[in-house]
């Protein structure tokens, strides 16, 4: 595969593609500054045949797949992937037309099977609705800005408790990164250890939560409910935002009560995740 060396080129090889095989289907949904930072990070590949356009983007544990095709279009070998691959697909409406308009059947022929369904919640500002003992948790569980120097503890927790195939974890270097912008917060333990963690990102007048996750030998404490709600205040007052949004996996039924008492719904977004493991 090759190596995608400029934001520029990566644009202009895929307006080129798409003008030579109009119509075409594709699951992408890059914006500028995704492709900016990928390219800057060495993570961004390319296969391209006459008929296909496929994208891949290594991450540390696995490989997501984009793709611009002509529709029909035989599907290319994929010679030297990084494995496991994720192909996402993110919609809104009905599933089985959403899929059918971006091809994802033809890849399911070629290996990739159902795997994960997110979907995307949202809270405005006006009704977002704290429980009666945050403040009386706050003072148990104090937040604070987490440090570049935690990445090894925060990442052995997010190893330990996320599915690190279908969760777009940051490395070290991103991490510190966030750090320095003030977009990573937790609990930390009298003993210096991260109890719990969470990303806080603002983008102009909505704020974005990931990764929240609390120790395994802490849960059940009211830690993981307290930092949520810590973060949405600290979107909604320090960061700016009138609405909060992040991605749940549906499955978490328990997560997702405790979320809509808060005041958050569905927001229609659904992020739909294939998987293509070594055999």
């Amino acid at each position: 595969m090759e190596r995608i060396t400029s934001a520029a080129l990566f644009g202009e090889r895929v307006k080129a593609f798409k003008k030579r095989n109009r119509p075409v289907v594709t699951n992408c949904f890059f914006v500028p500054a995704e492709v900016e930072d990928m390219v800057r990070q060495g993570k961004l590949y390319v296969e391209e045949t006459e008929s296909t356009f496929c994208i891949q983007v290594r991450e540390t544990y696995y490989s997501r797949l984009f793709y611009y095709m002509k529709d029909g279009a035989p599907l290319p070998a994929l010679s030297g992937w990084k494995q496991p691959v994720i192909l996402d697909t993110v919609f809104r409406g009905d599933e089985t037309a959403a899929l059918e308009k971006c091809g994802v059947s033809c890849w399911c022929a070629h290996g990739f099977v159902p795997y994960k369904r997110y979907r995307r919640m949202e809270c405005q500002g006006e009704h977002f609705l704290p429980p009666e003992d945050q403040q009386s948790k706050l003072a148990e569980y104090p937040i604070v800005q987490m440090k570049a120097k935690d990445y090894p503890a925060v990442a052995a927790l997010w190893e330990s408790s996320l599915d690190i195939y279908s969760t777009l974890l940051p490395g070290a270097e991103e991490f510190a990164q966030y750090c320095e912008k003030q977009q990573v917060i937790g609990v930390r333990m009298p003993d210096g250890t991260a109890g719990a963690v969470i990303m806080v990102i603002p983008k102009g007048k909505t704020g974005f939560m990931q990764h929240l996750v609390v120790s395994p030998r802490l849960r059940g404490l009211g830690m993981g409910r307290t930092l949520f709600c810590g973060a949405t205040e600290y979107l909604l007052t320090e960061g700016g935002a009138e609405k909060v949004n992040f991605w749940v996996d549906e499955e978490n039924i328990h997560a997702i009560a405790i979320y809509q008492k808060m005041g958050y719904i569905y927001d229609g977004i659904i992020s739909r995740q294939f998987l293509l493991r070594e055999k």
